[in-house]
């Protein structure tokens, strides 16, 4: 018999890499899930104490703001629009204003006439217009009428009214 011829293989290194692979999985991934599971216990309890550490030095829940009493109506002079197209309907709301002794400082037309609604418009930055509003629709008895922010509205229209009145609906006597 012949001798056995041997084949030697050179070491290329390739067999280490697969040992090294199968290695680093069999070990890390064990270690990744543990680091994994300290990593949420320490969030957890250090988040819990973070949470019980803020929650004690936390302002108290802000006062409730005051509310502002409505101006007298000597003091909420208003501004007075046609917003339904009939003659007469801005004149007409502006004597009754009057007569609650509202000062006037304009009565027009509104821009066009398409409003369903009576509006009683008050000025955002003003702290007694809503109540200012709010008084003129209970006081004039506007079924219907809405308080809303006056927005859009030059304040050369105004002539300084605190309150600007768009009439959509005849006025009750």
């Amino acid at each position: 018999m012949a001798v056995a011829e041997h084949q030697f293989l050179l070491d290329t290194g390739a067999w280490r890499a697969v040992r090294r692979r199968r290695l680093i999985e069999r070990v890390a991934l064990p270690l990744i899930i543990v680091g994994a599971v300290l990593v949420v216990a320490v969030l957890l309890v250090g988040g819990s104490a973070a949470y019980r550490a803020l929650s004690e030095r936390a302002p108290a829940a802000p006062e409730p703001p005051k509310a502002v009493p409505a101006p007298t109506p000597a003091d909420t002079p208003i501004a007075v629009w046609n917003g339904l197209g009939a003659d007469g309907v801005a004149a007409e709301a502006a004597r009754q204003l009057m007569l609650a002794e509202y000062p006037i400082t304009a009565v027009g037309d509104a821009p066009d006439h398409s409003f369903e609604k009576t509006y009683v418009m008050y000025q955002v930055d003003d702290p007694g217009g809503i109540p200012a509003a709010k008084r003129l629709i209970k006081q004039l008895k506007l079924q219907g009428a809405v308080p809303t922010p006056m927005e859009g509205v030059g304040a050369n229209r105004l002539d300084g009214a605190r309150l600007l009145l768009i009439v959509a609906d005849p006025l009750p006597d």
